[in-house]
């Protein structure tokens, strides 16, 4: 079992991709490495886990409207999902294939879509 424990506040509720992404966000920031999360610092690696917890919100039933929305904001506003390479693909492809910068600049997109729309989620 690791060491990383999820905050106590997420027990019996739903929690949202983008929650899991932001808290990831935190650990990596605090000195957790990546690979506690992704098992390997490989930017595909994080983008398989991504679609990996929507397969099973999906399959479970459970809308995640708030994570549909920021794929939205990061394809329509800052235009970082180009068809054929996605996100990760266009991060690792500018960040002359440095992993470790491809996934914390998603990451830290994710910090910014929940920066501007922290005040309109309930």
């Amino acid at each position: 079992m690791s060491a990383i424990r999820p905050p106590e506040a997420w027990k019996g509720r739903f929690v949202s991709t983008l929650e899991v992404l932001l808290f990831i966000r935190e650990q990596i920031l605090g000195g957790v490495m990546p690979e506690m999360f992704f098992g390997r610092l490989d930017v595909w690696s994080v983008a398989a886990f991504v679609h990996g917890v929507r397969f099973h919100l999906y399959y479970g039933g459970v809308e995640d409207p708030r994570f549909q929305e920021f794929g939205a904001w990061l394809r329509d506003v800052r235009n970082e999902f180009p068809a054929g390479k996605g996100w990760a693909g266009l991060y690792l492809e500018e960040s002359g294939g440095d992993h470790q910068a491809a996934i914390l600049r998603f990451l830290e997109r994710c910090a910014e879509y929940d920066a501007l729309t922290r005040q309109r989620v309930p």
